[in-house]
């Protein structure tokens, strides 16, 4: 009985996680297109918020319809044994710590939330800040240093390099 509760959990948690992942990546996909997409000649702030929401969608729908049809992530090669099959999926079940996944789904939301509002630069490096705290970096220093260093390369790649308009927000930072 043991062996056959493994997999549904396993396959509902794929589900869980998909689903919050499309629906993650439509709202994205929203908030890109009101902030306009512009041409491919002149692109607009929302242009490649959109490329991502899009890969994003497209990577959780394939997630999701394998979730639900139970296809398996990988092949057991002819060695393993169904009995190492139920061990490695009680491991993988207690390794799961949801209190991450929610933190950093609770961190992504915080981008199209309040990005265009407090600035966008500021708004991605608060949220890597965030997101390697919860993540398990044990140092705030080191937290803030990828922040600010993810911020300084968003920046340096998209407005100085791409020459792509970033959401300012009312602190008037990029």
């Amino acid at each position: 009985m043991m062996m056959r509760r493994l997999p549904r959990m396993r396959a509902a948690s794929d589900v869980i996680g998909a689903g919050s992942l499309l629906v993650l990546g439509l709202l994205y996909g929203v908030l890109a297109v009101g902030e306009g997409i512009g041409t491919m000649a002149e692109t607009g702030a929302g242009f490649f918020p959109l490329v991502v929401a899009v890969v994003l969608v497209a990577a959780s729908v394939t997630l999701l319809v394998q979730g639900l049809r139970g296809t398996p992530r990988g092949e057991p090669g002819p060695q393993d044994s169904a009995q190492d099959d139920a061990q490695d999926d009680a491991q993988d079940d207690a390794d799961v710590h949801w209190w991450r996944i929610a933190g950093v789904l609770a961190v992504a939301l915080l981008v199209p939330a309040v990005g265009a509002t407090v600035g966008m630069i500021v708004t991605l490096s608060v949220s890597v800040l965030l997101a390697a705290k919860i993540m398990g970096v044990s140092r705030w220093t080191s937290a803030v240093i990828l922040g600010v260093a993810f911020g300084a390369a968003t920046w340096l790649l998209f407005v100085r390099l791409l020459y792509v308009p970033l959401p300012a927000g009312t602190l008037g930072l990029v």
